[in-house]
């Protein structure tokens, strides 16, 4: 054995367990983002707030860079989505305000 090496324990751990389920961090974002004021007209309220939000930050953590790719983005997980999200309406479209 080399002179100056030792074992050494790994300051990293083997393996990550989130110590809360995916379920619960849903509805924890859900429950924060119900208490952003919506300061659109109620008659231009299409889609939930916290639906747009929730897609827009996930979309922009997965690379989006503009509204259209948001879009894109809830589009191509829409079945994912709909197992947290209300979508009453499908995706909103890059336009909606």
């Amino acid at each position: 054995m080399s002179i100056g090496f030792k074992n050494k324990k790994s300051k990293t751990k083997a393996s990550f367990a989130p110590s809360i389920d995916s379920k619960d961090i849903t509805t924890k974002f859900q429950e924060y983002f119900t208490q952003v004021k919506d300061p659109r007209a109620e008659r231009t309220r299409w889609h939930l707030l916290t639906d747009i939000i929730t897609i827009a930050i996930l979309a922009v953590i997965a690379g989006a860079e503009g509204w259209e790719d948001i879009e894109e983005y809830g589009l191509n997980k829409k079945e994912w989505l709909e197992t947290f999200l209300k979508l009453p309406l499908g995706i909103p479209s890059p336009d909606t305000c």
